[in-house]
């Protein structure tokens, strides 16, 4: 959704509405004339649509409309919204001092594909025009069906409207009749009160018209009667686009919203300084180009190429700025203009990350005029176009070099292993030494640090009097960075060797490296994490409250990664923290589903429609029991105890399932209000929907719960879950289902022994030429034989979604990849169930 305005209108207080009305309205009289405009709807639309897909970059032709004018300033006033639809009510305006429009201006203006502006002397102020194809003001039509200049001139003011729903009745063929807009005459007056708003909204905007010492000649362009295309107007996003991508001049400045637009970039000391030309350009001489002391020539492309290149030490893709678009890579402007905001790359592959987000190069081509797309967004491939891309190229390898350079001197002088181990002080050394005693003591490691393997008869006091001796001395004898394991701590310290492993295979670990060309970050963060660990210990804290807490941080160290919840123990720890929070709700559950077997597309956001979209694949035909099928639902939260009635709109959720074209719709909430009672306002509604055809469920946090923990101990297939949207629709209905589906699975005899599947698959393994195969095992063994092969899937599935695919990986066809043996399967699953549902979980499960 925009943020433009915060302003609060009222619908009946329309300007934007007054404005088409009263300009519809306007009598002809002197200087009065049609304008003739030869152009289908087709065409407007294909060429409007086709290059302009940003709202911003609709409202960018507006402006540089008022630059190619040679206006002096330019002010641009987005419209005031109403506080309940969130629908604009007023025009939005970009004001500008530029020459206008007498009537030749005008039938000039809608010369589609026509342009004065590409010949030879149509520069204005000394400035070199950046519109070229005459088709820029077609950009309106992306925002608005309405679009109304008012221009004054030699003191007559005139104004045009084109309503471009007129065009829809003209086709193609149909030019030879063209559309008249009316060119009309407006006094000082009705030009006021037309842009009476102005006068408070921006009142410089409104001196430049009105003023004692007004401009000579003005134009106002207006957009009204706004598409939906305007929702996704953003003004910070519109700020960084008319900074960035238009010429600010000295003697052009551009005021949004009656601020003026500055330049966001800092005042950063650059590493390296690259200058296009002269005697220093050695990327020019290693490519045979032309020199100049400004620039350098290339052979297909008109006129000096000039500019510079800059690298830093500090990330430009960092910061608030970042959020409305780049600050890094190619500007690459012809006449002033930047042709490439939206390819940082300027058509090259990708460049290396690290140096590339600190890199920034601008360089003026004026002669790449020739080679623009009617868009002037890009250019055309050629070979002059080539030597240029391999020019940029070598010119950002130099910067990377220097950047590789400072961050070697950087990490010489950042050896962990000397700041550790060189005179390491007290605050070191006694943390390491108390902590490694209580773990001796209590011969039981903490999260970090590991116990030590004292050998048989040793004594623990003399062993820890030579660890002290060591550790004060050498506190770290070695740091390694190895993969130990993607579900495993991140560092882990072991005494008796005084070796510190960092776990290469964490994802914040391997993000640190990801982002550095040593691993001495990922070392030094690893030696910091110990010492988190010894230092909670040498505070008194309890080992089962260091483990705790130090088992949450590794989880909000993976989530910062990136790292995507992938186990049922990590939703479900999602879904009770997301009770409160409707958008983590509305993911949360979504990632639920998808422990469940379903495959999970986000929605949500401001956009109308379901929070998510969930595909049960099954692969199957023959009967709707056995197809796919597709659900949509929409969470609900509240600060009540309970979701009302009035908040559950079933004609919404339907609504929502056939444009996504799906079988089944539900709501998700903690609690409904009355949602036991079926003759209550919720139930007499579901009710109603269903007998009307309509596929509703009311959904619980606690109802998903439960069924990822069948999942877990049982294994829940999708062909069962589609009769739960199938037959239950109130809450009541739904815990009465899942209370059959458990009943059912806990009377099921035999249960399947998964223990003896993992022991089958385990020594299937040593074929090396199959990968292990649930259906070769089961026909290998009588006792697997009583049961379908397609349980024994299902049930080695569900503990993949337990432990994560990292231990397993289970197929459809049968085919297992496992990853660890079938003894740690068991281990960690069980471990697993005892942390979610306590020390009778493994009985429940079917995992003996």
């Amino acid at each position: 959704m925009h943020d433009a305005t915060s302003q609060q209108v009222s619908l009946a207080d329309s300007e934007a509405q007054a404005l088409d009305e009263y300009v519809d309205g306007l009598q002809g009289g002197q200087g009065s004339a049609k304008i003739p405009v030869h152009v289908s709807y087709e065409i407007i639309r294909l060429f409007s649509e086709g290059l302009y897909q940003s709202p911003q970059k609709a409202v960018e032709e507006l402006v540089s409309n008022s630059y190619d004018a040679g206006a002096s300033e330019a002010h641009v006033i987005l419209p005031l919204v109403d506080s309940s639809s969130e629908e604009p009510t007023s025009p939005l305006w970009v004001i500008d001092d530029g020459h206008g429009l007498d009537e030749e201006g005008f039938f000039g203006l809608w010369r589609v594909a026509g342009s004065r502006k590409a010949q030879p002397g149509s520069a204005v102020k000394g400035r070199a025009p950046i519109g070229q194809f005459g088709i820029g003001k077609l950009a309106a039509y992306v925002l608005a069906w309405r679009l109304t200049h008012i221009s004054s001139v030699d003191g007559a003011i005139r104004v045009t409207s084109m309503n471009f729903r007129r065009l829809q009745d003209i086709h193609q063929y149909d030019a030879a009749s063209p559309l008249d807009l009316d060119l009309k005459s407006l006094t000082v007056d009705e030009a006021k009160r037309i842009l009476s708003s102005i006068e408070e909204r921006d009142p410089q905007a409104w001196a430049l018209m009105f003023g004692p010492d007004a401009a000579p000649s003005w134009t106002a362009a207006g957009l009204t009667d706004f598409k939906d295309l305007y929702n996704k107007l953003s003004t910070g996003r519109l700020a960084w686009v008319l900074s960035s991508g238009l010429p600010l001049h000295s003697n052009f400045r551009i005021f949004l919203q009656g601020k003026e637009i500055s330049s966001s970039k800092e005042d950063l000391e650059p590493l390296k300084l690259y200058k296009i030309g002269g005697a220093e350009d050695e990327v020019a001489r290693e490519l045979g180009l032309e020199v100049s002391d400004t620039g350098v020539l290339i052979s297909g492309i008109a006129g000096e190429i000039s500019g510079e290149a800059r690298i830093y030490e500090k990330k430009l893709t960092e910061g608030k700025s970042d959020q409305y678009s780049r600050s890094n890579g190619f500007f690459i402007r012809v006449r002033g203009r930047v042709i490439n905001l939206e390819d940082s790359l300027f058509g090259l592959p990708a460049l290396n990350h690290a140096a590339w987000s600190r890199f920034s190069m601008e360089i003026q081509a004026d002669g790449l005029r020739e080679h623009l797309l009617s868009s002037r967004e890009g250019v055309r491939d050629s070979s002059a176009i080539q030597t240029l891309r391999r020019y940029l190229h070598l010119v950002f390898n130099v910067c990377r070099n220097a950047y590789a350079d400072s961050v070697e001197k950087a990490t010489r002088s950042l050896d962990v292993e000397r700041l550790l181990n060189d005179e390491p002080s007290a605050f070191i050394t006694e943390p390491l030494l108390e902590g490694v005693t209580k773990i001796v003591d209590a011969n039981e490691e903490s999260f970090y640090v590991g116990r030590p393997a004292l050998e048989e008869g040793s004594s623990p006091r003399q062993w820890l009097r030579d660890f002290a001796d060591e550790s004060s001395a050498v506190p770290f004898e070695r740091v390694l960075v190895e993969p130990t394991g993607v579900y495993d701590r991140a560092v882990r310290y072991m005494p008796e060797s005084r070796i510190l492993l960092v776990n290469s295979d964490h994802p914040f670990v391997e993000k640190l490296m990801a982002t550095s060309k040593t691993d001495a970050p990922a070392k030094l963060f690893g030696s910091a994490e110990v010492f988190v660990d010894l230092l909670m210990q040498e505070h008194g804290f309890h080992r089962a409250s260091i483990v705790d807490f130090l088992k949450e941080r590794d989880r909000i160290l993976r989530i910062a990664a990136g790292d995507e919840p992938s186990t049922a123990s990590e939703v479900l720890r999602l879904l009770q923290s997301a009770i409160t929070h409707e958008t983590a709700l509305e993911r949360a559950v979504g990632l639920a589903f998808r422990v469940l077997g379903f495959e999970y597309e986000r929605r949500g956001g401001n956009v109308p429609g379901a929070d998510g979209v969930l595909y049960a694949r099954l692969g199957k035909g023959g009967g709707e029991a056995l197809s796919d099928y597709k659900l949509v639902y929409d969470s609900k939260q509240t600060n009540q105890p309970a979701v009302p009635a009035d908040k559950i709109n079933l004609d919404s959720l339907d609504d929502f399932r056939r444009k996504e074209k799906a079988d089944y719709g539900f709501f998700i909430a903690v609690a409904y209000a009355n949602q036991d009672d079926p003759e209550g306002k919720l139930g007499r509604l579901v009710s109603n929907a269903v007998r009307a055809g309509r596929r509703a469920t009311l959904m619980r946090i606690e109802d998903v719960r439960r069924l990822v923990e069948l999942h877990y101990r049982f294994g829940v297939t999708l062909t069962q879950l589609r009769g739960l949207f199938e037959k239950a629709h109130m809450v009541h209905e739904v815990k009465a289902w899942i209370d059959d589906l458990e009943r059912e699975f806990s009377e099921q005899t035999p249960r399947v022994p998964l223990s003896r599947i993992l022991l089958g698959l385990e020594d299937a393994k040593s074929d090396a030429l199959a990968t292990p195969n649930i259906h070769y095992v089961r026909a290998l063994d009588n006792v697997l034989k009583e049961f379908p092969p397609e349980r024994l899937i299902a049930s080695l599935q569900a503990i993949e979604t337990i432990i994560g695919s990292k231990w397993l990986e289970v197929a459809k066809s049968g085919e297992v990849h496992l990853h660890h043996t079938a003894h740690q399967i068991v281990v960690e699953v069980e471990r697993n169930l005892r942390d979610l549902f306590g020390v009778d979980a493994t009985e429940r499960s079917n995992i003996k």
